[in-house]
């Protein structure tokens, strides 16, 4: 009765959001699986129920009930491999992802296997004992390949023909990170304006959509602001800044006040750019993003010659 009641939720959701079967499922399930899921007639993996639901714009721990203990080891496994490649304990994520791929083994699963891509792009590789990163280029390319998964034959410049979900948008902003670190910030700047568009549009309001809109408008914004369009990342900023503020979602708002403050300084606003940085400083502490704190402290010692902390 409750896989029952799951399927009429995805169909009901589905249907208001006015999304066909075939482009909810493309990539991730065939639509007579689908089908059968909606009609309750088929009980969906947790992986294929988690990639649904986050094409509809609803968060992945709606479902965590439906996990089996492989399940449950697996997504923890996810979340703490997440976790290590924030912190860029890189060896621990390795000996994580080996762990994963076991688990997985026994089933072609290409949303695993998509995960796995996606993480190792940043992990980087083992050789003789010793942690190797992989290039820009291969990097990108890894994670390219991790996309084409879920979405074959989607680019960067036709993302509006797919349906995507957040792990989909996450590695779009990976491939972008991957531009930009290389140099090319307006290759970067051109996958984020479209990202963002296709986040406000099709992920307006929804959880994912709070979740990847400050993500998205802090590193556009960023790359906005070393390319001079100093009052295009402001607006960009203020909008990330807004989502944070209205869903309680502080992870990046520190780095978009400190996006917005560069740019008031650029543009001669040293006043609001001093009290901007005050606050960027003070809600990195509060988060404990240590590394932050120093770059607010250097840039505003350097740039405004004030002491913060």
């Amino acid at each position: 009765m409750y896989n029952y009641h799951i399927g009429e939720y995805i169909k009901r959701k589905r249907e208001e959001k006015e999304i066909k079967q075939d482009e909810l499922c493309y990539g991730i399930c065939d639509r007579s699986t689908l089908s059968r899921i909606e009609r309750g007639k088929q009980e969906p993996s947790y992986h294929i129920l988690k990639a649904l639901l986050q094409r509809l714009g609803i968060s992945e721990d709606r479902c965590q009930i439906l996990m089996g203990a492989q399940e449950f080891e697996i997504a923890e496994l996810q979340r703490e491999i997440v976790a290590d490649n924030v912190r860029e304990d890189f060896s621990s994520a390795l000996k994580k992802i080996r762990r994963l791929e076991e688990l997985s083994q026994s089933a072609e699963n290409p949303l695993l296997q998509q995960f796995v891509l996606r993480v190792r792009a940043l992990a980087g590789y083992e050789k003789d004992g010793e942690r190797h990163a992989y290039t820009r280029p291969v990097q990108r390319k890894i994670l390219i390949h991790a996309l084409e998964l879920t979405c074959p034959e989607i680019t960067m410049e036709n993302l509006d023909s797919f349906l995507l979900g957040e792990d989909e948008a996450k590695i779009i902003n990976q491939i972008a990170i991957t531009y930009s670190e290389e140099g090319n910030r307006r290759q970067a700047i051109e996958i984020y304006r479209q990202l963002i568009r296709y986040v406000q549009s099709h992920f307006a309001g929804c959880e994912i959509g709070q979740a990847m809109l400050p993500l998205t408008a802090y590193n556009y914004s960023r790359l906005l602001g070393q390319e001079r369009r100093y009052e295009e990342a402001i607006e960009i900023a203020e909008l990330g800044r807004e989502c944070c503020i209205r869903y309680n979602k502080c992870q990046v708002l520190g780095g978009l006040l400190l996006n917005i403050a560069y740019c008031l300084h650029e543009l001669g606003e040293d006043e609001k750019s001093r009290e901007l940085l005050i606050d960027s400083y003070h809600i990195s502490k509060a988060m404990e993003q240590t590394r932050s704190c120093e770059v607010v402290r250097k840039y505003a010692k350097e740039n405004l010659q004030i002491e913060i902390g």
